[in-house]
């Protein structure tokens, strides 16, 4: 999929942003008509190619002479009723127009007879390969070819932002913003319905563009969720990119068998997704606008170590401990630099990091301490600080760190924090290269994600399992064995075989129809041990009482069978019921790991502690498959039950590495199996040496 920006050129993206010739079809007289300010807008950017009004009531509008009939162009914007927006787009495909965005509504955001009207333009689309963006869009901006074929209010300066969002008043608000910030943009998208061009594509293609410098995505929702994938983990490392996705407390999960499922809504296959194709989630508007700041304006570190400066004690406690929170790390300072902060700065100065120097610095202070701090080969980038004090000159300080921001080779972000005192050197601040925020949390903040960024430009992609169907044939039997039955969830022993055919280890069990057996294979397996109902129409058998463990001998084995006969036939009498597993007890900690199929991104790999911290806490980490050896090791990393699983208070460490390798496994088996939809292995017990899967569910689709 991912192309070089020169292909990408040809395949009709550069009509959208590089056009010769665009018409707009229902340009207006009226003011208050979009047609008329797409047009208005277009004139206004000093558009360099033809413009082609369309109207069959006008013979001029703007100063241009209207025409009454589709043109060729390179571009058509499209601003007429939806009703008509077929039939006029395809008179322009026919007339050889090869793009068009659609800023009409009125399509499926509106009902049955809109979505009608989306499947036309979507047929016109593949008939005659016309290239859509939209409908229901904002429109598109290119500032290198003076293009704004939008009904935007506000035009920006040229720089290095790109936006593609799938909300208008969201492409509004950053306009404004980026505005307020004196930072300019280089493409900017409203995508709107996505009939046609979406994400993937736009990245693939902006990001090739030298022009962009960070891409920020607002998203809704994305269709295509592999393609997208694919692509952004191209894209990612060659530029930044930065999401908000809206929705991230979305009630719409769908229910599930198991507790994975409730664990693993659409969020969290969003989360996964963006974390394993190197985008850069963030979770509100705001530390969507600052991460575009920051990476507009600053270059990227080329070492993690960060050093803050600062004039006052409190505002460094604050910026390290923001530092600790987001896990920047703080630079070691070498002695070279330790000993010219001391002969710089008064004897009264912290000279390590973070370094004060004090309220009474005068901008030839700051000055001196940002010279030789950005010399140190430890310090990747700079956090400085600026309080409004008696003796501060916040606008002289402002200057020269524009001047030596011009030149750094490393990032400078600063906050000068406080209000009306500080208002015009944070203006100042706008038209250097360093990036200012108005608190050491957001500043360190932005340190991150360019910290991040620089983490993920410089990876390398790890290896998955090697596993394939073929070598798998006993699981393959075991799946279409229970499919052919016309049952979707697989029994306890029935999941277990599955697990076992990838090498998965699973307690020595029998399963024991009648009560005159239960004696021998209890004996066979060996006290102490547990039982459990065998029955395909039971998922969660310790609420119905389908579970009793610490049996020791041989009465209480008895006991055990009939008890457990006697609460499925109270609770659940409908239930078909195979007989009692009797299984050998199994000592260690307790986790989860299980899969549930999300409908934009496939399998989603879910992982935790069990007990407490999966039910009550919902302490997981998700990824998608197929997974890497690494992102199965940060998974188990991710949770903050962690170190229970390094060993506490005296307590050996447990074998991580054989977790890893389960969830490796796992993953495998998602891939190999279209028709699995859940998997769990609830509890997986984790030893000192190895695990061993107690419990398996394992839910497939019925057979169509």
């Amino acid at each position: 999929m991912f192309i070089t920006f020169e292909n990408a050129k040809k395949n009709k993206m550069k009509d959208f942003f590089y056009p010769r010739s665009i018409a707009v079809i229902g340009a207006a007289r009226e003011e208050d008509k979009v047609g008329h300010s797409v047009l208005k807008n277009l004139l206004d950017a000093n558009f360099q190619g033809e413009l082609v009004p369309i109207n069959p009531s006008a013979d001029e509008i703007l100063g241009l002479k209207t025409f009454h009939t589709a043109k060729k162009v390179d571009l058509a914007v499209i601003v007429v009723p939806a009703k008509i927006v077929p039939a006029v787009l395809e008179e322009s495909a026919r007339v050889g127009v090869k793009a068009s965005v659609i800023i009409s509504a009125g399509f499926r955001e509106s009902g049955a007879e809109g979505a009608k009207l989306e499947a036309q333009i979507q047929e016109i689309s593949k008939k005659y390969g016309i290239r859509i963006v939209g409908p229901n869009c904002l429109g598109i901006m290119s500032t290198g070819a003076h293009l704004n074929a939008s009904f935007a209010s506000e035009y920006p300066i040229k720089g290095g932002i790109s936006l593609i969002s799938q909300s208008g008043a969201i492409c509004t608000s950053f306009l404004d913003w980026a505005a307020n910030e004196s930072l300019g943009f280089d493409k900017f998208v409203s995508v709107g319905n996505k009939v046609d061009v979406a994400e993937a594509e736009l990245l693939d293609y902006i990001a090739r563009d030298p022009s962009t410098r960070v891409i920020a995505l607002y998203v809704e929702g994305i269709d295509n969720g592999r393609e997208f994938m694919q692509v952004s983990k191209e894209v990612s490392r060659l530029k930044p990119v930065i999401a908000l996705k809206a929705g991230r407390t979305d009630m719409g999960a769908k229910a599930a068998s198991s507790h994975t499922g409730a664990l693993a809504g659409s969020d969290a296959a969003y989360d996964a997704a963006f974390k394993q194709s190197g985008i850069l989630r963030v979770n509100s508007i705001d530390e969507f606008f600052d991460a575009a700041k920051a990476f507009s304006r600053c270059s990227i570190p080329k070492s993690p170590g960060v050093a803050i400066i600062t004039n006052g004690g409190g505002p460094g406690v604050l910026a390290s401990d923001a530092s600790g929170e987001c896990g920047v790390p703080l630079a070691s300072l070498t002695q070279e630099t330790i000993e010219a902060l001391r002969n710089a700065l008064p004897q009264e100065s912290n000279i390590y990091n973070p370094i004060d120097i004090l309220g009474d610095a005068k901008p030839r202070r700051y000055l001196e301490t940002l010279e030789i701090i950005l010399a140190d080969q430890n310090v990747g980038a700079v956090i400085l600080l600026l309080t409004p004090q008696a003796m501060t000159e916040p606008e002289e300080t402002a200057d020269l760190i524009n001047r030596l921001s011009l030149h750094a080779s490393k990032p400078i972000i600063t906050s000068f924090i406080g209000g009306k005192e500080l208002s015009r050197a944070r203006e100042k601040l706008k038209h250097g290269r360093a990036a200012n925020f108005n608190s050491p949390e957001t500043a360190v903040r932005a340190a991150r994600n360019l910290i991040k960024f620089r983490e993920i430009a410089t990876s390398s992609a790890g290896a998955s399992t090697q596993l394939r169907r073929g070598q798998n044939r006993a699981a393959f039997l075991r799946i279409e064995g229970v499919r052919s039955e016309g049952r979707t969830a697989l029994t306890e022993e029935e999941g277990k075989d599955v697990l076992r055919a990838y090498g998965i280890k699973a307690p020595a069990e029998r399963v024991v129809a009648r009560r005159d057996k239960v004696i021998q294979a209890a004996r066979e397996i060996g006290y102490p041990l547990v039982m459990k109902v065998s029955s395909p129409d039971i998922a969660h058998k310790t609420d119905v009482g389908g579970v009793i463990t610490d049996i020791s001998n041989d009465r209480a084995a008895k006991n055990a069978f009939d008890q457990i006969y006697a609460n499925i036939n109270k609770r659940m009498p409908q239930a078909r019921i195979r007989g009692v597993i009797i299984q050998e007890t199994v000592h260690g900690e307790e986790v989860i790991v299980g899969v549930t199929c999300d409908p934009q991104f496939g399998p989603l790999i879910t992982f935790g502690l069990g007990g407490l911290y999966v039910e009550v806490l919902k302490d997981v980490s998700h990824r998608l498959a197929p997974i890497t050896v690494a992102e199965a090791k940060q998974m188990i990393a991710e949770v903050k039950s962690y170190p229970i699983l390094l060993g506490t208070r005296g307590r050996k460490a447990l074998d991580i590495n054989a977790v890893a390798d389960t969830i490796m496994r796992v993953s495998q088996i998602s891939q190999d199996f279209e028709e699995i939809q859940e998997i769990e292995i609830n509890p997986l017990m984790v030893q000192e040496e190895g695990c061993i899967a107690v419990d398996a569910l394992v839910v497939i689709s019925a057979r169509q």
